[in-house]
């Protein structure tokens, strides 16, 4: 017998989770400043509110997850001068290092995934990861 879908998407999460949490004890990182890392652009400011979005997160996590950021140095937050009320958010150059080393072991993670699949089966599952978040 097959098992069900989402059996097998909450299967793949499990593994997921795992090399995520491998990841996180070697960077000294909690679940949440991983998460922020990886949706933080290297270059650019955020607002704030679109930090928050980008977690899938109310405004107040999002603010207790900044607030984690800032006193690890990842992030510098300042007010914007046009509308004292959002915050906009940037990496620090400790963030960017941190965000380095998070995408180093992304690559390891993924290479470890990559080298078992060939190339056809590797667009095929790549095509279906894609369509799959798209529709959930």
């Amino acid at each position: 017998m097959s098992r069900r879908f989402f059996e097998l998407i909450l299967a793949i999460k499990r593994k997921c989770q795992c090399n995520e949490e491998q990841i996180r004890k070697e960077l000294g990182l909690t679940a949440a400043q991983l998460g922020a890392l990886i949706v933080l652009d290297d270059r650019t400011e955020v607002a704030g509110c679109e930090f928050a979005r980008r977690m899938g997160l109310s405004a107040s996590r999002g603010s207790r997850v900044l607030n984690s950021l800032v006193a690890a140095g990842y992030v510098a937050t300042h007010v914007r001068a046009e509308d004292r009320r959002t915050i906009q958010v940037t990496l620090t150059d400790k963030g960017r290092r941190m965000k380095g080393r998070i995408a180093d072991r992304m690559t390891d993670c993924e290479s470890r995934i990559c080298d078992r699949l060939d190339h056809s089966d590797l667009r095929q599952v790549r095509a279906a990861l894609e369509r799959l978040e798209a529709v959930l």
